[in-house]
């Protein structure tokens, strides 16, 4: 694929998708002070991604969002140095990950304290089942900041299929079928740290069973399937 015939129209909804994840995550305070961080969303159907550009989620618009392809070629607008560093994280995650469609990565303070701990988190907050985090957090060993050894640790962390990894000594990677449901899964890791800071105040968090959390993850799809229910009209008089 060319610069010449690029699908313009599908990037510009996902560049679209980017800012409004950005925008959720810092409304839900699910970032640092700094705001650093980086999110990339795949477009179906092609070898392409969308990725934000610098360091942080709060100075984002539209024609500072790189487009590049699974080999990490830029295809489309620019690459800061800060950027540059992390293109691997995102392309191998792909590769490794077909169902991934959206990756969100930050420094949330509380999930990041268990990363900086090298502590998984448990789940033990009904949110994060919801949203497809069926069993503890792992946590990928570290390695430099957008190293190979670092991206080898997140891709052998994430490849039976966790849908969030933290990463030792830095941060959270938070992963989706879209770019607002990788969102969910950071915003519901963040809490679910934060909640299990606080019970650890009286006596620690206890974990859903297996089969708890697969019934939490169920709930949400069987609603879906009965669709929007509306009241009956009012009777006449």
């Amino acid at each position: 694929m060319t610069a010449r015939n690029l699908p313009r129209r599908d990037i510009a909804l996902h560049r679209q998708a980017v800012l409004d994840a950005a925008a959720s995550l810092l409304r839900a305070g699910a970032v640092s002070e700094s705001k650093h961080g980086n999110i990339s969303v795949r477009i179906p159907g092609t070898d392409l991604l969308v990725l934000t550009n610098g360091a942080s989620l709060a100075e984002l618009w539209p024609e500072r969002l790189a487009v590049l392809d699974l080999d990490g070629r830029l295809m489309d607008g620019f690459l800061e140095a800060v950027t540059h560093e992390i293109v691997p994280m995102h392309t191998q995650v792909y590769r490794a990950r077909e169902d991934v469609g959206a990756i969100v990565h930050t420094h949330s303070p509380h999930a990041t304290a268990f990363a900086v701990a090298n502590r998984p988190l448990p789940c033990a907050y009904e949110p994060m089942a919801r949203f497809g985090i069926l069993g503890p957090v792992p946590v990928a060993p570290y390695g430099p900041r957008g190293s190979p050894q670092a991206v080898n640790n997140i891709v052998r962390t994430i490849e039976d299929g966790a849908m969030a990894v933290l990463l030792q000594n830095h941060g959270i990677l938070a992963l989706g079928v879209d770019a607002a449901h990788a969102v969910q899964v950071a915003i519901a890791l963040e809490e679910g740290a934060r909640m299990a800071i606080l019970a650890a105040s009286i006596g620690g968090a206890v974990p859903l069973s297996p089969e708890m959390a697969a019934l939490a993850r169920a709930r949400p799809e069987e609603f879906q399937r009965t669709g929007i229910v509306a009241a009956p009209p009012p009777a006449e008089a």
